[in-house]
């Protein structure tokens, strides 16, 4: 088995920064130490001893919504605001860009997806769908999709009859210790309003439920959710796009319910998770007059989507946990949590169950003492080495379409 030995990694421990070594064997992370200690590790055969010079590291960032088979541009709508997801889908599925998307693979779009997601740093991302739609991709794709749960699209009548019923899915979700996520309150019109009733009623609030959007909950609606220990996905792009208001957030955050963000799908949403941390940082500013801390947003993207979709293994860089991680280039910045300012040409390594996925070029060697195929690209005027091949992902997403197709969420040029 590889052994990896990461040193000089900055990692933030109760946001103190610290320096570590990182040792990696398989998938998993054996250990996390100030210096090394290789006398322990057996046959060093295939041990490897990589310098990330100070860099800061945090665990690989989590999407905790987003639909993969939706991954296409460029948007539709946004003047026109709506009281419902479906007046917005109908009028997405009757757009151009819905017809041009639906020339494309599934396959393809579950790449671009990925590829959209790993640029920004995911490592792991929840694609909302029923299970036998992403299951033939679970282990091809670039990132880790989260794809233990049980699920509805929605309560009320939008809903698109995922699943055996709230009652059912939350049951078996209990049971088995799994989430059992949802869209809630999509919308500003009573169907949505009253979409946590419904909740109630098919007795599916409670711990194991995750809740996307919560646009029109006021505080009755929130402390109902936040004593049932219930999770709540923020995707604050999407919302406005859509309806032109967003979940009243702080309201959730004051009363301490567990706190996830999500991109949502391309049509509405934003390019990637970096973007969306910028967004939702300056509109918390200016709808409260308050300043988000980075640890706060940080904790959105691994901690709080750890605890809401039962998955111990990730979001977090411990000893025993998956082998995910992302590493910036330095900055001016590496005493504290920054990653609101942070763009995907700022990414020096990405790993993923111990493999790295996207690098700066200074880590070719990395990918050929792995004997990992990969391929250069330019991102944001850098060279990047990555797994796979986005480029030529883009040239048959545009022999499908009929033309070069440029996507603004893979901003990448071939080398």
């Amino acid at each position: 088995m590889k052994i990896i030995n990461f040193k000089n990694a900055v990692i933030f421990e109760s946001g103190v920064a610290k320096n570590i070594d990182l040792f990696i064997q398989g998938s998993k992370i054996e250990s996390i130490s100030k210096q090394s200690n290789t006398s322990s590790l057996g046959d060093t055969n295939q041990y490897y001893n990589y310098d990330l010079k100070g860099n800061v590291t945090y665990p690989g960032f989590i999407n905790s919504h987003d639909h993969l088979l939706a991954s296409y541009l460029p948007k539709v709508g946004g003047t026109t605001k709506h009281q419902s997801w479906l007046a917005y889908d109908n009028l997405y599925k009757s757009s151009g860009i819905f017809a041009e998307r639906q020339q494309i693979e599934i396959e393809l779009l579950y790449y671009l997806g990925a590829y959209k997601n790993l640029f920004c740093g995911v490592t792991s991302v929840h694609d909302h769908i029923p299970h036998n739609i992403h299951s033939p991709y679970l282990n091809s794709l670039p990132v880790k999709l989260i794809h233990e749960y049980y699920l509805s699209h929605s309560l009320g009548n939008y809903s698109l009859g995922w699943g055996e019923g709230p009652a059912l899915e939350y049951k078996l979700a209990t049971q088995n210790q799994k989430p059992y996520v949802t869209h809630l309150g999509e919308g500003l019109d009573e169907d949505s309003i009253s979409s946590l009733k419904k909740l109630e009623k098919a007795e599916a609030l409670g711990e194991n439920s995750v809740l996307i959007h919560c646009l029109p909950f006021g505080p009755r609606e929130v402390e109902k959710i936040a004593k049932a220990g219930a999770s709540v996905v923020w995707c604050p792009t999407s919302n406005l796009h859509i309806f032109g208001k967003t979940t009243n957030i702080k309201l959730f955050q004051d009363m301490g319910v567990n706190i996830c963000l999500g991109t949502d799908f391309s049509p509405s949403g934003s390019l990637n998770l970096l973007e969306e941390l910028k967004f939702a940082k300056k509109l918390y500013a200016d709808l409260y007059e308050e300043e988000l801390p980075e640890k706060t947003m940080l904790d959105w993207i691994t901690t709080n989507p750890r605890k809401a979709f039962k998955t111990p293994n990730i979001g977090t860089l411990s000893d025993g946990a998956s082998a995910d991680f992302v590493c910036f280039e330095n900055d001016e910045n590496t005493k504290e949590v920054s990653i609101c300012n942070k763009t995907p040409g700022q990414i020096d390594l990405i790993v993923i169950d111990g493999s790295p996925r996207l690098a700066s070029s200074r880590h070719k060697k990395l990918f050929s003492d792995l004997n990992l195929d990969y391929e250069i690209i330019d991102l944001e005027g850098k060279e990047k080495i990555v797994s796979g091949s986005p480029a030529s992902l883009l040239k048959q997403v545009s022999a499908s379409v009929g033309y070069k197709k440029e996507l603004a969420f893979l901003p990448i040029l071939e080398k």
